[in-house]
């Protein structure tokens, strides 16, 4: 590295070269300091942290990624990651502040970086409705929250010292470090896993419908499969970590839990209240019949976690079936409505079934297809 790109090196943790001055001062010789281990850590430590939580900071992190990816020219989509942005720092969980804005890329994607700024894709944009948006973004907000990106730059940078920084190879390795952070290696699964459930949380905060969660993760599915590795595949679902199929089932578990143990959505596609068949919606415009699927099974959750259900609350009026007032699907025709509402009518009278009973019986579920496999395995060995 050039002496004149020395005072960038902290910058290249989050992928741009901008000047460090402003948040620590940086001399000729910095990578002897550098090298002194211990000091080396408390340094970029430091140098680190305020970049992640200063206003300046954050000031020179947005500028640095709106250079590197663009900044979308149309007010209406900036308007609405904003907005969206608005709804979720609102809620409760949501401690830090943050910054969003969206990129001209087509490509799907979304991501988050240091100081607290986030960037959405337009490709992400023209695929995902508001509720979907809305449980990304929780979701990026999370690692925020969770501090998951700075303590993982750290971590890299960490690994980066022990290995050669006192052995002289410090640009090349801080390069290697931004590297990894650019292709979010920094975030490990447990990390991916708590950033879906806080993410979760936030949303069910929000004004969002809760079947915003699990329908984003099927249209990654459905786009670009359990392993997609480029994208949003890195932000969302990197190889290492979930197959997002398993992501769709685990927002459908949290709609469950958050539901009382109520309302549940079967692999088919079937809206179950109290173990009761409700519904299986087909698909409508721009949603599949799984999506509309998770929003019917969302607004029920929500009104059974507010104790708005009540025998005999569901209702219909033309092909649209209403519960405590609320519009929770809109059927083919009056036929099917009215059977929607009278399922529902039936199943409001009966309790939640037990959560252990479930539980067993999906893990007995579970060994029992574990079992098939092994099956299967044996008979293939023997075969070969």
């Amino acid at each position: 590295m050039k002496g004149s790109v020395k005072t960038t090196v902290l910058a290249l943790a989050m992928g741009a070269t901008v000047s460090m001055t402003a948040v620590m001062p940086v001399s000729a010789g910095i990578f002897e300091t550098l090298a002194g281990g211990a000091i080396s850590m408390a340094y970029v430590s430091t140098a680190l942290n305020k970049m992640d939580n200063s206003p300046e900071g954050q000031a020179e992190s947005l500028a640095a990624a709106k250079e590197r990816t663009g900044y979308l020219d149309d007010s209406a989509a900036q308007a609405r990651v904003q907005r969206v942005m608005n709804n979720l720092v609102n809620t409760p969980l949501v401690k830090r502040s943050y910054v969003v804005y969206a990129n001209p890329s087509e490509e799907f994607n979304a991501f988050a970086t240091l100081g607290r700024v986030m960037s959405v894709n337009k490709g992400a944009l023209d695929l995902l409705d508001d509720d979907q948006l809305a449980y990304v973004m929780a979701h990026e907000i999370a690692h925020g929250e969770n501090k998951d990106i700075i303590n993982g730059a750290k971590k890299q940078v960490g690994v980066a010292t022990a290995a050669g920084l006192a052995g002289g190879g410090g640009s090349a390795i801080l390069a290697g470090v931004a590297g990894n952070y650019l292709n979010n290696q920094v975030f490990t699964m447990s990390q991916e896993k708590k950033a879906d459930e806080l993410g979760f949380k936030i949303l069910a905060e929000s004004q969002y419908n809760l079947g915003g969660a699990p329908g984003s993760m099927a249209i990654i599915r459905n786009k670009y499969g359990d392993r997609y590795s480029e994208g949003l595949g890195q932000v969302i679902n990197p190889n290492n970590h979930p197959k997002t199929s398993n992501r769709v089932k685990e927002n459908i578990a949290r709609m469950y839990a958050y539901s009382g143990n109520h309302v549940n959505v079967n692999e088919s596609g079937a809206v179950f209240v109290n173990g009761d068949n409700i519904y299986t919606p087909a698909a409508s415009g721009r949603y599949t019949g799984e999506e509309r699927s998770y929003y019917m099974a969302g607004k029920l959750a929500r009104l059974y976690h507010d104790n708005k259900v009540t025998p005999g609350s569901a209702s219909y009026n033309g092909a649209t079936v209403t519960v405590a007032g609320q519009s929770i699907i809109t059927t083919p025709g009056s036929d099917v409505a009215l059977m929607v509402a009278t399922n529902l009518n039936n199943a409001f009278v009966k309790t939640a079934p037990n959560a252990k009973a479930v539980k067993k019986a999906t893990n007995d579920k579970k060994a029992n297809n574990t079992d098939k496999e092994k099956k299967v395995n044996n008979t293939s060995k023997k075969s070969s």
